[in-house]
């Protein structure tokens, strides 16, 4: 189900590159080779077997050529790498957008979805999911995985932020607190505490269908089921605040839906108690980001991060007018913005290379990084040690988004 993504093995060159090159950003297929075993602290069980994970790395040339920080981003139930990585109309691609911020990030389609590998459906869970996203993020560190079509320098990167949409967000924070190999995390549109009566009834009518053995994946795998979205209306209602979305998109993205694991169904509740349970142990710089119309986990930002009671630098923000579907409403520049400017504050991104553009082809961008109708509050606490070495003790901040 990925008729729109770019899945050759060329890079792709973003429009609005400069005429030398020197602006250009690009777009290369990755692979990257994992074992489908569980160390992680969400008790389930995988199949061990050893698989492939496809997607793209996208980002500016020269932060290709001279790395330093990425982002792993985490589709969740339904999707696939089109959530961040969307083709249907250029203006909603925000993995190109983050580039042309100067931002460097990998998308990917994880196990059982489009591109990547389709154990039985059973084989994977919330657990093993983790274990993978921690091997990627090692790959990603030693420069050990497939490009384009081989022949090009793999980059090594030196910081790596991990982001996950949805229950993306439970395998993100997971393995931020199980192996401790992530410098940042982004958490969006995801609650460990607050779900809504919809989204459970769906969970439990997907729980009895795999009960039942499920049926099987695009590609054959036994072990699959739609959650919630057995209809492209059931999806839309569940994803989207239509009152704030482009039709088009709408229909496209419903039609794009996917399938999803039985594992991760049966495996959901424990790995939720085990976030709920570990969540605390976090301490690196994290976002918490979401919908303030999210039809599936209706929260504030704030909710989700005054779990993270060990994290010193930690932003909530809530997007007013969004769905579930935070890249896919008319307010994506805003999330774009969001995600560029957490990065570049924490010099995870490449702000040496510019901010994120006003205007130019390709973009969707029409203004700089957004901070309309945002109350923001911060609260930083420096220590002075030895011979004027600064040392920072202990930062604070939380912003949310109260109006449009």
């Amino acid at each position: 189900m990925f008729p729109l993504l770019l899945l050759g093995v060329g890079p792709v060159v973003a429009a609005g590159a400069g005429g030398d090159g020197s602006a250009a950003t690009v777009q290369h297929a990755v692979s990257f080779t994992v074992q489908n075993v569980n160390n992680s602290k969400i008790a389930c069980e995988a199949d061990g077997q050893t698989y492939t994970v496809r997607g793209h790395i996208t980002g500016p040339q020269e932060a290709l050529e001279n790395p330093s920080s990425v982002t792993l981003f985490l589709h969740g139930l339904s999707y696939g790498e089109f959530f961040t990585n969307y083709n249907a109309q250029p203006d909603y691609n925000f993995a190109q957008k983050q580039a042309a911020a100067g931002n460097v990030t990998v998308t990917i389609d994880r196990l059982g979805y489009d591109s990547s590998d389709k154990p039985a459906g059973m084989g994977i869970c919330f657990g093993s999911r983790a274990d993978i996203a921690h091997q990627i993020v090692d790959q990603l560190r030693g420069g050990q995985y497939g490009m384009g079509d081989g022949t090009r320098s793999i980059p090594a990167f030196d910081q790596v932020v991990i982001a996950g949409h949805s229950v993306g967000g439970i395998i993100a924070q997971a393995t931020a607190y199980s192996f401790g190999n992530v410098d940042g995390l982004m958490v969006l549109s995801y609650s460990d505490t607050t779900v809504s009566p919809a989204a459970m009834q769906a969970m439990q009518t997907a729980t009895a269908e795999c009960q039942a053995g499920g049926g099987p994946s695009e590609g054959g795998a036994p072990g699959y089921v739609y959650f919630g979205a057995a209809t492209p209306e059931q999806f839309i209602m569940a994803h989207f605040f239509t009152d704030n979305a482009d039709p088009a998109v709408i229909e496209t993205t419903a039609s794009m839906r996917n399938l999803d694991p039985c594992g991760d169904i049966m495996s959901y509740m424990g790995a939720v108690d085990a976030n709920k349970a570990n969540v605390a142990s976090i301490t690196v710089p994290t976002l918490v980001l979401i919908g303030g119309d999210d039809a599936i986990y209706p929260i504030q930002a704030e909710d989700q991060a005054a779990l993270l009671t060990g994290v010193q630098d930690l932003t909530s923000v809530t997007i007013p007018a969004t769905g579930h579907a935070v890249t896919l409403h008319n307010t994506k520049d805003e999330f774009s913005n969001e995600v560029s400017t957490w990065l570049n504050d924490r010099n995870f991104g490449s702000s040496q290379m510019g901010q994120m553009p006003v205007g130019g082809a390709d973009t969707g961008v029409s203004g700089a990084a957004g901070t309309e109708g945002t109350d923001r509050s911060s609260a930083v606490l420096f220590g002075v040690a030895g011979l004027a070495l600064l040392t920072a003790a202990a930062v604070h901040i939380l912003r949310r988004r109260t109006t449009n």
